[in-house]
């Protein structure tokens, strides 16, 4: 897929690991529900993997109280901190995706960008009307990254509009 956004927001360029086993650091902060090590893990982990371990585990552990604070990461000037918040939000599925509707308007085009691709990889057809609207935003990478995420939502449903 050719991708004018860039080559920071590419497919080939996204960390996504293969190795789908958690850190075992992570998992045994995950069975003790000791948060504080896992944001400690998010923010300070010794690899991408273990960052990305740690927003999935507070991801299902806290649920939709955690969707601010992930969005809020997508501010952030560290990309990989960004694709661990995407994937905690993932993790949280169904009830990240109000709030992240609503990062679609940020001000800031990173957060906006974020925000379309984690729609893209949750592939609820909640967000189409949303990602709609935002294929005319003036910033070229969001509307290539709310394009991938209304085919993801196609790919994934066969329709749009209603699913």
């Amino acid at each position: 897929m050719d991708n004018s956004a860039g080559p920071e927001f590419s497919d080939d360029t996204l960390p996504v690991e293969i190795d789908v086993a958690p850190s075992p650091e992570v998992l045994e902060c995950a069975v003790d529900n000791d948060l504080d090590s896992l944001t400690t893990l998010l923010f300070q982990g010794q690899s991408q993997k273990v960052r990305e371990d740690a927003a999935l585990a507070i991801g299902m552990l806290m649920g939709e109280e955690a969707v601010g604070a992930f969005i809020g990461l997508f501010a952030e000037d560290d990309r990989n901190l960004r694709m661990a918040a995407s994937w905690g939000l993932s993790a949280i599925g169904t009830p990240a995706i109000d709030g992240l509707i609503a990062a679609l308007s940020a001000e800031d085009a990173a957060t906006r960008m974020w925000a379309a691709y984690t729609l893209g990889a949750i592939g609820h057809c909640k967000a189409e009307v949303a990602l709609g609207k935002v294929l005319k935003d003036d910033d070229a990478g969001v509307r290539w990254w709310a394009s991938w995420a209304l085919d993801q939502i196609l790919q994934r449903h066969g329709c749009c509009n209603g699913c």
